[in-house]
């Protein structure tokens, strides 16, 4: 039987979840968390109480940073699929790099959804035609991917703009330490300040500008 513990906040859609794997023996929905709790599914793991990780995320991309940030402490570890209805070639790329096996789409069906588990449970990449091309053909690593998991953490902090004592509060760690990391982050991605971190974000699409809506000037 595969093991499977759902990442997500969406009551419905665990609820859905649950009620479409529930009706295969050989699948069952052992533990529902509302967030990554790496240190719990590492032990999970190390139990033989998981062998598969689903991450439901929505279209918005509010969360998506944190999410990114701990998916690099249990991809390696465990098989990630992503659900989302998050269409964006970029949005999902950035996923697939931070080590998820898999994506479908929270309109696929239930044939799609036990397959793509049993997919990425052998060990293989479960992911449309188009977003497995995009991945193959980016053989060199960004910049940001050859980052260590900490220094990963404190870039994406800085990506949204937090200060080094919110980062260091939110990492549990000294403001010192957060700005040796920093200066490391600086120095591999190489770039000078806090502006510049925005800038290498938007270009490698880990974040978006907002959307404006022009109104018509009054003559």
């Amino acid at each position: 039987m595969k093991k499977i513990a759902l990442i997500s906040r969406d009551s419905l859609v665990n609820y859905a979840l649950n009620h479409l794997i529930s009706q295969h023996k050989e699948l069952q929905i052992k533990h529902v968390l509302a967030g990554i709790d790496e240190s719990k599914i590492k032990k999970l793991k190390a139990k033989g109480q998981i062998d598969l990780v689903i991450v439901c995320i929505s279209s918005g991309k509010g969360d998506s940073l944190e999410l990114l940030s701990q998916l690099r402490g249990i991809a390696p570890r465990v098989p990630v699929l992503l659900v989302s209805n998050n269409e964006d070639q970029h949005f999902l790329l950035n996923f697939m790099r931070c080590g998820c096996k898999g994506y479908l789409d929270k309109y696929a069906s239930e044939a799609d959804l036990v397959n793509a588990i049993e997919t990425v449970c052998a060990g293989h990449l479960y992911l449309p035609e188009p977003l497995q091309r995009s991945l193959k053909a980016e053989h060199t690593p960004l910049p940001h991917e050859q980052l260590s998991k900490r220094e990963f953490q404190v870039f994406l902090k800085f990506i949204q703009r937090k200060t080094i004592a919110t980062v260091a509060r939110e990492l549990n760690v000294t403001a010192g330490a957060v700005s040796v990391f920093r200066s490391r982050v600086l120095k591999k991605l190489n770039i000078k300040s806090n502006a510049d971190f925005i800038f290498y974000a938007l270009q490698y699409h880990l974040l978006t500008l907002p959307d404006i809506e022009l109104h018509p000037v009054a003559s």
